[in-house]
C-alpha cells in the first residue's frame, strides 16, 4: 500500500509539472503574439510616383477674378475726350512642375522627405477677357476703342495693373501649394515633410 501511495504521489507531481510547463509555454506564446502585433503597426512609406506629379504640368492653386479700369484720350481735331474702360481678368497662380530641378525630392531616413518646389507664379498671361469691355466715362465709341493701337494700349495698361495687384495673392497660393504637397506625401506614410521653394533664398 505504501508503494502504491508513493506511485500515486509521483504521478500527481508529474501532472503538476506538465501543467506548469504548458502554462509557461502559453504565456510565452502570448507575449510573442503581442510583440508581433506591435511590429505590424509600423508604417512603411510607399514610393510616390514623381513622374505622375510631373505630368500635372501647370498646377494651379489659386484663381483670382478682378476688374481693372484704364483710360485713354481720344484726341480729335478741335477737342479731346477721355475714355475710361473696364476689363475683366481671371488670373491663375501656381507652379509648373515641369520646371522642378533634378533632385527636387529627397528621401531622408525611413519617414522623412524634403521637397523643393518651383516658384509660384502667374501661370498664363492670357488672362484678360478682351470681349468683356465696359465704357465708364466718355463716349461709347467701340470703333475708337477697337482701333489696333488704342486697343493694344488699353490692354497693355489693364494687364500691367492686374499683374501688379495680383502679386499680393502669391503668398496665399504658396500656402496652398505647400499644404497640398504635404497632404500627398503624408498619405504615403511620410511623417517629417519639409517643403520649400526655389526662390526662398532670393527674398
Amino acid at each position: 500500500m505504501k508503494t502504491y501511495g508513493k506511485i500515486k504521489l509521483a504521478a500527481v507531481v508529474v501532472v503538476c509539472l506538465i501543467v506548469m510547463v504548458a502554462v509557461l509555454y502559453m504565456c510565452h506564446a502570448a507575449k510573442s503574439v503581442t510583440a508581433g502585433h506591435q511590429t505590424e503597426v509600423v508604417v512603411t512609406p510607399t514610393p510616390v510616383n514623381l513622374d505622375s506629379i510631373r505630368a500635372i504640368g501647370q498646377w494651379s492653386f489659386l484663381t483670382v477674378e478682378m476688374d481693372e479700369v484704364v483710360d485713354t484720350v481720344d484726341r480729335g481735331l478741335f477737342s479731346s475726350d477721355r475714355i475710361s474702360v473696364a476689363y475683366h481678368g481671371t488670373l491663375h497662380y501656381g507652379i509648373d512642375v515641369a520646371e522642378a530641378r533634378p533632385g527636387w525630392v529627397t528621401i531622408a531616413g525611413d519617414t522623412a522627405v524634403s521637397v523643393v518646389l518651383p516658384p509660384v507664379k502667374l501661370l498664363d498671361d492670357r488672362f484678360l477677357d478682351e470681349r468683356n469691355v465696359k465704357v465708364y466715362e466718355g463716349r461709347d465709341d467701340m470703333d475708337f476703342i477697337n482701333k489696333p493701337t488704342v486697343r493694344a494700349a488699353l490692354v497693355r495698361k489693364a494687364k500691367a495693373a492686374m499683374i501688379r495687384r495680383g502679386r499680393e495673392n502669391i503668398p496665399e497660393a504658396r500656402g496652398k501649394a505647400e499644404a497640398e504637397v504635404r497632404r500627398i506625401f503624408s498619405q504615403h506614410g511620410y511623417k517629417k515633410i519639409v517643403v520649400s521653394f526655389e526662390d526662398d533664398n532670393k527674398k
